[in-house]
C-alpha cells in the first residue's frame, strides 16, 4: 500500500508538472452600443501531457482546442448552442476574450480586454 501512495504522488506531480495554469481577469469590454467597465475571470488551463485544454468560467468548464504560437496561445470554444468564443493570451500575458453569439437570429458581438498571469 505504502508503494501504491508513493507511486500516486510521483504521477500527480509529473503530471502537475506538465499542466499551464491561465488565470485571467478582463475589466473592460466592448459591444454594439461602446466601451464598458466590468469584470470577467476565466481560467485557461493547458494540460501539455494529454494535449488537450480547457476553459474555465462563471458557467462551467469546456474542452477547447489550442492553438499555440511563439508569441502566444488562442483557445477556441463552441458551445453547446453552436456560438464561437475566442480567447487569445500574448507571450506579455495580455489578453482578449471575443465573443461571437447569435441569439433568437440576432448577433450579440463583445470583445473583453485584460491580462492573465501564470500559475
Amino acid at each position: 500500500m505504502k508503494e501504491f501512495t508513493w507511486v500516486m504522488l510521483f504521477l500527480a506531480s509529473t503530471n502537475a508538472l506538465a499542466t499551464t495554469t491561465y488565470t485571467c481577469t478582463f475589466d473592460s469590454f466592448s459591444d454594439d452600443e461602446g466601451k464598458h467597465g466590468g469584470e470577467l475571470l476565466l481560467t485557461c488551463l493547458v494540460d501539455e501531457a494529454a494535449d488537450k485544454a480547457y476553459i474555465i468560467g462563471n458557467n462551467g468548464s469546456n474542452e477547447v482546442v489550442q492553438i499555440f504560437r511563439g508569441d502566444g496561445r488562442s483557445f477556441v470554444e463552441i458551445t453547446t448552442t453552436g456560438n464561437i468564443m475566442v480567447t487569445t493570451i500574448t507571450s506579455e500575458l495580455k489578453a482578449v476574450h471575443s465573443r461571437n453569439t447569435v441569439m433568437f437570429g440576432e448577433l450579440i458581438p463583445s470583445q473583453y480586454y485584460g491580462k492573465c498571469v501564470v500559475q
